[in-house]
């Protein structure tokens, strides 16, 4: 009964001892750190598009405050919009424009024709006070369409 192939003679399978957590490989290291760069790089990024588009935010919230104060301050509007595209592209792209050059800049730069077909003569109302005054449908319809620019218009190379 001493068969030394008997399933009684047979030990059990010892297991390797498990691998510990720490300390990482080095490879661990070197991609933990490409991922903070990466992230770094990412806010960096960030925060200079951020600081970039500051004037947006401002012309915004001035466009809010014109927009609260009425169809009286519609003038204001076709201003503000040449301030801010003065502050976003180079002034011998932007300072001599008016009428329809105006209107096909500000289409091109928002990827639109809200200002070529309809919105312009509303700019040109306000800016030179031509005719009657807006009314307060074209006033914020004018204030949308400024709203829309500011929003939509594209930096070449941003």
């Amino acid at each position: 009964m001493n068969d030394p192939a008997s399933l009684q003679n047979l030990n059990d399978i010892a297991a390797p001892a498990a691998v510990a957590w720490w300390p990482p490989a080095p490879g661990w290291y070197v991609l933990a750190g490409l991922a903070l760069l990466g992230l770094l790089a990412l806010l960096f990024r960030w925060l200079q598009r951020w600081q970039r588009s500051r004037y947006r935010r401002e012309a915004r919230a001035v466009l809010a405050d014109v927009r609260a104060s009425g169809a009286g301050q519609a003038h204001r509007v076709p201003e503000l919009l040449k301030r801010a595209a003065l502050s976003a592209f180079p002034r011998d792209q932007v300072a001599g424009l008016d009428g329809t050059a105006w209107y096909r800049f500000l289409d091109g730069s928002a990827h639109c024709d809200r200002f070529s077909a309809r919105d312009g003569g509303l700019l040109a109302k306000a800016s030179y006070g031509i005719g009657k005054p807006l009314s307060e449908s074209e006033f914020v319809a004018l204030c949308e369409a400024a709203e829309f620019w500011l929003r939509q218009h594209r930096i070449p190379g941003d």
